[in-house]
């Protein structure tokens, strides 16, 4: 008697649709996280680099006193555009950029990236990845400083007539970037400045 032997066939395995959905899912998840990680590396980085320009510049400032008995002058109360952009260091022509264009050409001696030094003192050596153009983006001709987070850093020596212009009396001067904050909030009639993230002179 002859035996007979079915086999049965085996089917490639696959996924099902569930399965492909839940890798897809986690896979977002993990892109998620790692994105997440990514940007607040880079903003613990823009802040650390901060700190370290403004602690060289103060140090600079304080050799510029030195030599010529006071900190170079910029008073952002008095500035042409005092009360319209003092809280936004992004606006071209800006009280920011007034005051930063001002730092850069006491601590440097030069109007602009391109140019020699004119027969002023330098006090800081500045690199063209921290400059920014008036008259465009191209930091070859940079004429102010500019932050890590590609705004004006703010610099005072004046009154500060506004809760936004740090004064820290007569004889000092106040450094500082609004760390890419750029606007205010209004709360019962009042601007309330994001104040607590600048990174500044003063608290160092």
């Amino acid at each position: 008697m002859e035996m007979i032997i079915f086999r049965r066939q085996v089917r490639p395995s696959s996924f099902t649709l569930i399965e492909m959905l839940t890798v897809i899912a986690i896979i977002a998840i993990l892109a998620a996280l790692i994105l997440w990680a990514g940007s607040a590396v880079m903003a613990a980085g823009a802040r650390a680099r901060t700190t370290a320009e403004i602690q060289g510049m103060s140090s600079a400032l304080e050799g510029y006193k030195t030599d010529n008995g006071a900190y170079p002058s910029y008073d952002m109360g008095t500035s042409s555009n005092y009360g319209v952009t003092l809280i936004d260091p992004s606006v071209a022509g800006g009280s920011f950029q007034e005051s930063s264009t001002n730092l850069y050409q006491a601590l440097s001696g030069q109007t602009n990236f391109t140019q020699a030094p004119v027969g002023n003192k330098v006090y800081f050596q500045f690199k063209g990845s921290q400059l920014g153009n008036l008259n465009g983006t191209s930091a070859a001709g940079g004429t102010y400083v500019q932050d890590p987070f590609g705004f004006s850093y703010g610099y005072n020596t004046g009154g500060g007539a506004n809760n936004d212009v740090p004064y820290n009396g007569s004889g000092f001067f106040d450094l500082w970037s609004t760390a890419g904050v750029t606007s205010n909030t209004v709360v019962a009639g009042h601007s309330v400045y994001a104040t607590n993230s600048w990174i500044d002179n003063w608290a160092q």
